[in-house]
């Protein structure tokens, strides 16, 4: 069979591959390291070559970096024995197989979506300039950021100075300051502001971050069990600090977890119990057909 539309989707151990969507190529491939599309899934009958696995036409985009360019010519060149430049690579239509090929994801589209607050700033004294930004993901971390870096603006920045000008414009709004020296806004300006900016959250980050969740809760738990035991109770502030931070606590109650049956039939048991909740309400609130 063979799949050239675009959006049509294959599936193949556990990994689904879509004509038309984005992927890398990983290091089982000689094209590792270069992004391009997927044009054509082939199986079965439709394949061109002897491999049991679907072959999936690629279309792949030059490196850009020329230390990329060189590391893709030198494992070409090598692999034909003779030299091979970028140009010689037939890019544009390139068999791979699955588990060459690693599926990208359309951030904005396919990943859950949080906020990210930036203080940013730009600013000019006399001709000289800079900037920078400080990214948070709690909007008021960044207002005490963009609290703190005004402060010191005002304080021994140079706005005061330019206050004394009549050429000094100042706006500002609730989350932005900006001043300025009117007809010389790239010699002397100060500018500050906080940005709202959509966060795509990639899968291995949510994972890290309930991990760290996790084990946060796991110390929070073990302290509150082990600072009444003796033993605990005779180490020194010191030991108790390296001993909360360098042990694996969540992984040791997770094992006795692992070992306790009863605890693992509750949950599963809760699971079935609130999954059949969900569907009848989810039941009763459908309209009928």
């Amino acid at each position: 069979m063979i799949y050239k539309k675009p959006g049509e989707k294959f599936s193949y151990e556990n990994i689904t591959y879509t004509v038309g969507s984005r992927v890398l190529a990983n290091e089982a491939s000689e094209y590792s390291g270069l992004f391009g599309r997927i044009l054509e899934i082939r199986t079965d009958d439709g394949r061109e070559t002897e491999n049991d696995a679907p072959d999936i036409y690629c279309e792949f985009d030059p490196p850009y970096l020329s230390a990329s360019r060189r590391a893709l010519e030198q494992t070409f060149s090598k692999l034909y024995g003779t030299p091979k430049r970028v140009e010689d690579l037939a890019l544009d239509l390139v068999i791979m197989a699955p588990e060459m090929l690693t599926p990208l994801a359309v951030p904005e589209r396919e990943y859950a979506q949080d906020t990210l607050y930036v203080v940013v700033s730009h600013w000019a004294t006399d001709g000289e300039f800079g900037s920078y930004e400080a990214p948070f993901t709690d909007s008021v971390d960044a207002q005490r950021q963009f609290h703190d870096d005004l402060k010191n603006e005002l304080e021994s920045g140079c706005i005061e100075k330019w206050r004394e000008n009549s050429q000094f414009v100042e706006e500002e709004t609730a989350a932005s300051y900006e001043c300025y020296l009117d007809g010389e806004y790239c010699e002397n300006h100060f500018y500050l502001s906080i940005e709202e900016r959509p966060l795509p959250l990639a899968p291995g980050f949510i994972r890290t971050m309930s991990a760290i969740h996790d084990d946060e809760c796991a110390r929070e738990d073990f302290l509150d069990k082990a600072q009444a035991l003796p033993e605990y109770l005779a180490l020194t502030e010191d030991q108790q600090k390296q001993l909360l931070h360098n042990a694996d606590i969540k992984g040791r109650i997770s094992h006795y977890l692992d070992l306790c049956d009863p605890y693992w039939e509750c949950y599963w048991d809760a699971v079935s119990k609130a999954a059949q909740d969900i569907l009848q309400d989810y039941q009763q609130a459908s309209p009928q057909k």
